[in-house]
């Protein structure tokens, strides 16, 4: 553990001095765990363990311009569960900020993907739906101009924000259905030359008739919530992270 911060949301109504528990740990590679279910000094009146150093407040990067923050208070999960991979229920993160696919903040013509994340999977893999529960919007081949994004699934999570995710080797949903936590497709390589998932986030996006996705704004992932690993958070994902379901 690196440090630990007092001011993380409040997640199953403990309390400690009369006061919700909202005390988090930031692990070495980044993950965020509850304090609650970690081995470490009981909080003071303050909020954090007697010894374990206060995280800098500013220790996340600075927000790309004209990029937004998916709100930490919206659910958001990592899209994979314990299959991935062969059962190992991780995957390598190869996010590339500001290079390649991976670019714009707020154009208006064109995809806005500069926070997207790629992670490596094998084909088949069952993907979960980044943004939780919505509304599905599109789900099926990406139409012309699109075409790298392959077979995609786009969600509507309310409040102007959407989920994309690109590559599937198939989709189980369809335009218009409600969707909670279920499998939505599995993991592929359409539209790219290797297996893996791209997921991005947007804000007030809009959707041409044929399902091509353009405009908003990038979303940056922010408490991405993951069951194993110790279960916890990342708030953000750097090259070569590995990403637990």
């Amino acid at each position: 553990m690196s440090c630990q911060i007092n001011n993380g949301d409040q997640v199953d109504g403990r309390v400690q001095y009369d006061r919700p528990l909202r005390t988090w740990d930031r692990l070495a590679d980044g993950t965020w765990v509850y304090d609650w279910y970690m081995d470490t000094p009981t909080v003071a009146t303050d909020g954090y363990s007697p010894g374990i150093p206060h995280c800098d407040s500013g220790s996340l990067p600075a927000l790309a311009s004209g990029c937004v923050d998916w709100p930490s208070s919206k659910f958001l999960q990592t899209p994979l569960t314990s299959a991935a991979n062969g059962g190992t229920g991780s995957v390598v993160a190869d996010p590339h900020y500001g290079t390649d696919y991976h670019v714009n903040c707020n154009t208006t013509d064109r995809m806005n993907q500069y926070y997207a994340v790629d992670l490596g999977r094998r084909a088949g893999d069952p993907v979960l739906s980044p943004g939780g529960a919505g509304t599905v919007k599109y789900a099926g081949w990406a139409p012309s101009e699109w075409e790298t994004c392959g077979q995609h699934i786009i969600v509507d999570h309310g409040g102007g924000w959407w989920s994309v995710v690109c590559h599937l080797s198939a989709v189980h949903v369809k335009a218009g259905q409600p969707i909670t936590n279920n499998t939505i497709g599995a993991a592929g390589a359409t539209g790219t030359s290797e297996a893996h998932l791209h997921f991005s986030l947007t804000k007030n996006a809009s959707i041409t008739t044929a399902g091509g996705v353009y405009g908003g704004q990038s979303a940056r992932p922010r408490h991405l919530y993951h069951l194993g690993c110790g279960g916890g958070y990342y708030d953000w994902i750097s090259q070569g992270m590995q990403v637990c379901y």
